[in-house]
């Protein structure tokens, strides 16, 4: 597609030459070190998350698990209001989160898709990440809504604009604890967007490591229901903790956020936004980790169950249908699935986000999929190159859309 950037690292998409490598990407184990390849988002070790266990691994199973980020998305309207659970219990098959587990390794499959017979919506760092190691995962639906995406200053800190930020200190977060550290990559992401569109680069900045020992996982829900997201309000008022404070302390000068992270970093230090990559005229220019949203399934399971994912993806596809005629309602449950306070949902996300939970599979949408991608690659987060014409499978949506379709005409 024309005007978008390209890959410089290793698919067909590719430039004519790669960028070098800079010291903040993630470094690539040598042939010979004794590491796993692709475990370069942070400097913990990827582990092999086999199935958990094989009973779940049946052709007709008893429970379907699902995990969803702490952004809005129509899997979480189709949880809290009941449209999976219906769809299901024609079959006496329960859902469940993950954070119904007390189990870490099951919880941990937010990131790596370990679980047998689970679906996923969110961030698309991780399933690509987990695709590019090798994991059974398919793409079988993107959604956008433009959250903030700001760069963040203190507002005495006489930077007014992204130029002014030649020569200062940008905030790099680092979870050394996590084997997908999806956060340093959406930094690195946000942060050189915000540069380029002023003509800079990293270069032009001093990258500043921000370095934390907690994991993702220690800030998940002591929840157990079975509904129950991994992430609340707690987490999310944390997530940026360290950043937050180097940023108050001035151990660096701005940093990147986004979406209800940013609401809540900017509401208790009072930074303020000098740039926002949400407000870019192209599509390009707003991808992210939440940009799009990707849902994906176990790939054995829609192997062996195509029909049953076909009707949980039309329950999705119901429950946006729902929210995008129910504001107030519909808020309530994305300031929930986001840890926000309801008034802040506004502040985080597009006044319409109820309007924006629609999941498709669009060309436009797979092709800004594939900028996050090259970004990803070309970073040293992924192991290797993905194949998008395996990864993505449109069978589901169109079955989704065939059975929504026949509810619609009986109805007439």
């Amino acid at each position: 597609m024309p005007g978008w950037p390209s890959c410089a690292c290793g698919n067909a998409r590719r430039a004519a030459t790669c960028p070098p490598r800079r010291w903040w990407a993630a470094a690539r184990p040598s042939s010979n070190c004794g590491a796993r390849p692709g475990h370069g988002w942070s400097g913990a070790m990827a582990s092999e998350h086999s199935p958990l266990n094989d009973e779940s691994r049946v052709m007709n199973p008893s429970t379907l698990w699902y995990t969803r980020c702490p952004v809005p998305t129509a899997f979480g309207v189709a949880v809290e209001r009941g449209f999976l659970d219906a769809e299901l219990a024609r079959d006496g098959i329960v859902a469940r989160s993950l954070a119904s587990s007390t189990d870490n390794q099951v919880r941990q499959s937010h990131f790596h898709h370990s679980q047998p017979n689970s679906f996923r919506h969110g961030g698309n760092g991780p399933p690509l990440v987990t695709r590019s190691r090798g994991g059974r995962v398919k793409l079988i639906g993107l959604s956008w809504n433009d959250s903030i995406k700001p760069m963040l200053v203190m507002p005495d800190s006489g930077i007014a604009s992204v130029r002014e930020l030649a020569g200062r200190k940008v905030s790099l977060p680092i979870r050394a604890g996590d084997s997908i550290d999806f956060w340093k990559a959406s930094s690195l992401r946000g942060t050189e967007l915000a540069l380029a569109r002023e003509g800079m680069t990293m270069d032009d900045v001093a990258m500043t490591p921000v370095s934390t020992n907690r994991t993702f996982m220690d800030g998940a829900t002591a929840s157990t229901a079975r509904t129950a997201t991994l992430w609340g309000a707690q987490c999310m008022l944390g997530h940026q903790r360290e950043e937050a404070f180097a940023l108050v302390r001035g151990e660096v000068d701005a940093l990147y956020s986004q979406g209800a992270i940013a609401a809540v970093v900017m509401g208790f230090t009072g930074a303020v936004a000098i740039a926002d990559a949400a407000s870019s005229p192209d599509l390009a220019g707003r991808v992210n980790n939440d940009a799009p949203l990707a849902l994906t399934v176990s790939e054995d399971l829609l192997a062996e169950q195509p029909e049953l994912v076909a009707r949980c993806l039309a329950a999705v596809l119901r429950a946006a249908a729902w929210a995008a005629a129910n504001e107030r309602e519909a808020k309530r449950v994305i300031a929930a699935d986001t840890g926000l306070p309801e008034e802040l949902v506004d502040a985080a996300f597009p006044q319409e986000v109820h309007r924006q939970l629609e999941v498709d599979l669009r060309p436009e949408w797979v092709e800004a999929l594939r900028v996050q991608h090259d970004h990803l690659l070309r970073h040293g987060f992924l192991a290797a190159p993905i194949d998008f014409d395996r990864f993505v499978d449109h069978g589901p949506l169109r079955r989704a859309r065939e059975i929504l379709a026949g509810e619609a005409a009986v109805s007439q």
